[in-house]
């Protein structure tokens, strides 16, 4: 898979260049070379530890589903964790990587880390989140 988002892989935060506080599509990737279940985390990195920041389900239209599965990628549901994770399943196809579409969102700007933890790895992903909604466009 060509690593197109945020992380060193095999696990990828996709769907915007620059986040924003008011919540952004976000796109969990996961690379086709590792098959196992994905266990994501989200929390604020450094601070004061005031800021929140959640990954909600989000439901896209079947076109959107459909242009995905065109570009290799079998768009997957997450299972819920307590405190606000999510677990990707373990998956069989050896040929197509994973992705889970939702919403990211916090409750002010800071820097947060998104962590991945799979059978042989884990990842901190760190993003910066700007304060407002996203500009228009």
């Amino acid at each position: 898979m060509q690593s197109y988002g945020f992380g060193s892989g095999p696990v990828y935060l996709s769907g915007q260049s620059d986040w924003y506080a008011g919540g952004q599509a976000a796109f969990i990737r996961v690379d086709s070379s590792y098959r196992g279940a994905v266990t994501i985390r989200a929390s604020q990195f450094g601070g004061d530890g005031a800021s929140t920041i959640a990954l909600a389900d989000q439901n896209f239209p079947e076109a959107a589903v459909d242009k995905e599965r065109q570009h290799g990628f079998q768009v997957v549901s997450a299972t819920r964790l307590p405190g606000g994770g999510l677990t990707l399943a373990a998956d069989g196809s050896p040929s197509a990587s994973r992705e889970w579409f939702g919403l990211l969102s916090t409750s002010g700007p800071g820097c947060f880390a998104i962590n991945a933890d799979g059978d042989n790895f884990s990842e901190v992903i760190v993003i910066w989140v700007n304060p407002g909604a996203p500009p228009p466009g």
